[in-house]
């Protein structure tokens, strides 16, 4: 693990909700936020295992709780929880930033993948 970045830091991307992002009912398209949740896991893990080459094994349920509509501001957040030996799971979460409501919460693992195969996490 990078020393200089522990594995508890927080990441944050806020994001305008624009009318391309909305589905036919003028909420959020489900599947925008999920591709943001990748990322952010994606982001959490590489920053903290900077010599790994991750991909996402599995996602938690995505249980949407409140919409999100165009003009919202919404704050997608995540987190390193834990670390194995190759993957590390990361807690993703989405709060709409104007009336704190949470969007959704789930997690993420990431694998370290070297040469087609999985590697331990401090491995090049």
């Amino acid at each position: 693990m990078n020393a200089s970045y522990p594995v508890g830091t927080r990441h944050e991307k806020t994001v305008l909700i624009r009318p391309e992002y909305l589905n036919h009912s003028g909420t959020l398209f489900g599947g925008n936020l999920m591709q943001w949740a990748d990322d952010m896991a994606y982001d959490a893990a590489s920053l903290a295992f900077s010599e790994a080459q991750f991909v996402t094994k599995l996602f938690g349920q995505f249980d949407f709780t409140a919409p999100v509509g165009a003009g919202d501001i919404i704050k997608i957040f995540s987190q390193v929880e834990s670390a194995g030996t190759t993957s590390c799971k990361i807690q993703v979460w989405a709060i709409n930033a104007r009336t704190q409501a949470q969007v959704f919460r789930t997690f993420a693992v990431m694998v370290n993948v070297q040469g087609g195969r999985k590697a331990p996490l401090g491995s090049k």
